[in-house]
């Protein structure tokens, strides 16, 4: 279907989750027939191509925490990184029929990516690179920008680095970003050896094997100036502290995650005991003098500029674009219920993509 027959087209193929839960294949269903989305003023209405899961997309789907819980209730469309073709826009609007775009959800929770069509705030929306096809310019968005934000404000040329939980979406596109800002030694945590290695880590701990924080080779006579935590939660902070891995003066621990990983905060009573205990942290350890900085980093402060800035990246070649060998799934019950069981199991090695492209 082109982009000039949506005007003859009321309704679209979509994936509802009927509630919240953990059992994917009796929540997740295909819908034929859900009504278009109806474009408001200040957005843009695209035809999705492909959709990037995300770990937030299994936390909106488990119900775990009440601030993203669907506006509307369930049933909701699922999904929210999206590249695609832009079917209307304002007016006045920098975006026309027939851009190839890329969007990314509106805060705090990913909604309505797995679907034919979807409307987006223009302030979420960026040309996609006619270069990159758009299965993989999907990714460019949270994961990438994430990654990003986090190796531009964190990494200074010379840091000895180590990533923990290096081979997931955030992971694939931290590692390549640390070595390009200049990284002296980049150390990760992962199962994938060679995947890592070809992204440029020097060293990669097979956590099936071995602790990281037992294993005295890393030091190299020197410790980390910086250490990220994309999987692990507080008991990394801990073992980062009593390790002596990294620097007590100077390092920085920065938290990509919350203290755990399957987190539940049904109000707001719930949430501040989640949250509160990562900004003390922050605070108290920036002086404390002899403790490292403890930093919760939250990587989806979009900045205008910030999308197109990711695209440069993977078009001058400083970033590839990994998607998990199962990548991409088919737009199909079944393919989609795949993906997010892999998000749910955490075993993802890259991005994982639905497909809407026939």
């Amino acid at each position: 279907m082109s982009v000039q027959d949506v005007s003859n087209k009321a309704t679209m193929k979509c994936i509802l989750a009927s509630a919240h839960g953990e059992d994917i294949d009796s929540l997740l269903s295909m819908c034929d027939n859900y009504p278009i989305p109806t474009r408001k003023k200040g957005q843009v209405l695209i035809k999705v191509s492909a959709c990037a899961l995300a770990p937030g997309d299994v936390r909106v789907l488990a119900g775990h925490i009440f601030l993203q819980e669907p506006p509307g209730g369930c049933p909701y469309i699922p999904g929210g990184d999206v590249s695609g073709v832009v079917v209307e826009a304002d007016a006045t609007s920098r975006f026309k029929a027939g851009d190839l775009v890329v969007a990314m959800f509106e805060l705090p929770r990913p909604l309505n990516g797995l679907a034919e069509f979807i409307a987006v705030k223009e302030s979420l929306v960026e040309l996609a690179s006619t270069n990159i096809p758009l299965v993989e310019s999907s990714t460019l968005t949270s994961s990438a920008l994430s990654a990003m934000t986090a190796a531009n404000k964190y990494c200074c040329e010379g840091d000895r680095v180590l990533v923990l939980g290096g081979s997931g979406g955030v992971g694939c596109f931290l590692i390549q970003l640390l070595k390009a800002r200049g990284a002296s030694f980049i150390a990760t945590t992962s199962s994938q050896r060679e995947l890592m290695l070809s992204l440029g880590a020097d060293a990669v701990i097979n956590y099936q094997n071995e602790n990281w924080f037992e294993n005295s080779d890393l030091l190299k006579g020197r410790q980390f100036d910086l250490i990220i935590d994309l999987a692990v939660g507080y008991d990394a902070w801990k073992k980062a502290r009593h390790s002596k891995l990294l620097k007590t003066s100077g390092g920085k621990f920065v938290a990509m995650t919350s203290d755990n990983a399957l987190v539940e905060a049904h109000n707001w009573w719930q949430l501040t005991t989640v949250f509160v205990p990562m900004q003390w942290r922050e605070l108290w350890t920036r002086f404390w003098p002899s403790c490292p900085a403890y930093i919760w980093h939250n990587g989806l402060d979009v900045k205008p500029g910030d999308l197109a800035n990711v695209t440069k990246l993977v078009e001058d070649g400083t970033m590839k674009i990994v998607l998990d060998p199962i990548s991409p799934l088919t737009f199909t019950e079944k393919g989609v219920n795949h993906g997010f069981t892999i998000m749910q199991k955490r075993c993802a090695h890259g991005k994982v993509v639905v497909s809407m492209q026939s």
